[in-house]
C-alpha cells in the first residue's frame, strides 16, 4: 500500500475554506503540523510518496479530492483495480489533478483509469468507503452526474453504491468517514446523510461511533495501517474509539481545520 501526500506550499493561506476563521491560518505551522502527520504515517510502516509542494494551487495539499484508488470490492486488501480521476466541484482545483495521478498511475500500473466527464463534478472528499459498499455524498462540490458516473464505476467492481445528500458541510466525509469495513464514525448530521440512502449503513450491520457535536473533527480519522490518526482536541471521541479496540494516534492538524480539512484529506491511498 502506498500513501501519496503534499505539503502545502505558500499559496495555503489561500485555500478555499468556509471556516469563520480562515483567515488565521498560519502556512508554517501547517507545514510543521503536515509534516508530523507525515512521520506519523511512516512511523506505521507505511510507504508514503511525497509529492512536491504547487506554488499557485492553494488547495493542492488536499490530495484525496483529485482521485481515487479502488481494489475489487471482493479484494479489499488487493491491488487496485481502477483509478477514478475526479472532477473537482471548484473549477479552481482541477489543476491539481494531473500531478497526482501521473505519481498514482505508476504505483498501480495494471489499475484501469476511469475519468468523470462534464457536466459532471467529484470531489474524493465525498466518497466514503466501507467492506462493500461506497457511500457517495451529493453537495456543492459533487453533483448528481459525477456521483452517479462513480456509482456505475463502482458496481462493476462489485460495491454496493449510496447516494447521500449533504447540504450542511463541505464534504461527505468532513461528517463520517470509515474506521473498518463494518464500522464508521461520524457525528450525528453525518450519519443523517447515509440515512438518506437507505441500506448504506443499517443498524446489525454496520457499527456507528456518534462523535459529540463539539468534537466534530473527530469524525474525520484515517483508519490505516492499523492505527486511526485524528485531530487532537476530540478526547471522547478517542475514547470512544479505544474503548472499541482501535489503536488511535492524535495530532495537531489545527490550520488544516481551518481550511475545512483533516487527515482523509491530506492522502491519496493507493493500494
Amino acid at each position: 500500500m502506498h500513501v501519496l501526500v503534499r505539503e502545502p506550499s505558500a499559496a495555503f493561506c489561500d485555500a478555499i475554506s468556509a471556516h469563520p476563521e480562515r483567515d488565521r491560518i498560519d502556512v508554517e505551522r501547517a507545514i510543521r503540523q503536515h509534516r508530523a502527520f507525515v512521520s506519523a504515517l511512516r512511523a506505521a510502516a507505511l510507504d508514503v510518496v511525497g509529492l512536491p509542494p504547487e506554488p499557485v494551487l492553494p488547495d493542492a495539499t488536499f490530495v484525496s479530492d483529485v482521485l481515487l484508488a479502488l481494489p475489487r470490492a471482493r479484494q479489499p486488501d488487493g491491488p487496485t483495480a481502477t483509478l477514478v480521476v475526479t472532477r473537482p466541484g471548484a473549477s479552481a482545483r482541477r489543476g491539481e489533478v494531473a500531478s497526482v495521478v501521473a505519481a498514482a498511475q505508476p504505483l498501480a500500473p495494471d489499475a484501469a483509469l476511469v475519468e468523470i466527464e462534464e457536466p459532471g463534478t467529484l470531489d474524493g472528499g465525498d466518497v466514503v468507503v466501507y467492506g462493500d459498499r461506497i457511500a457517495i455524498g451529493v453537495s456543492g462540490r459533487t453533483n448528481v452526474c459525477g456521483a452517479g458516473q462513480l456509482a456505475l464505476v463502482a458496481a462493476e467492481l462489485g460495491y454496493r453504491a449510496f447516494l447521500c445528500p449533504v447540504t450542511d458541510r463541505l464534504h461527505l466525509a468532513t461528517a463520517v468517514t470509515a474506521v473498518g469495513p463494518r464500522r464508521l464514525v461520524g457525528t450525528a448530521a453525518g450519519f443523517a446523510s447515509l440515512d438518506r440512502a437507505p441500506g448504506s449503513a443499517p443498524a446489525g450491520e454496520v457499527e456507528r461511533i456518534v462523535v459529540p457535536d463539539d468534537e466534530a473533527p473527530g469524525a474525520n480519522a484515517l483508519a490505516i495501517g492499523g492505527r486511526v490518526f485524528m485531530a487532537t482536541g476530540c478526547p471522547r471521541t478517542g475514547e470512544m474509539l479505544r474503548a472499541a479496540g482501535e489503536t488511535v494516534v492524535e495530532l495537531d492538524l489545527g490550520e488544516f481545520h481551518l481550511a475545512d480539512g483533516g487527515p482523509t484529506c491530506l492522502v491519496q491511498i493507493v493500494p
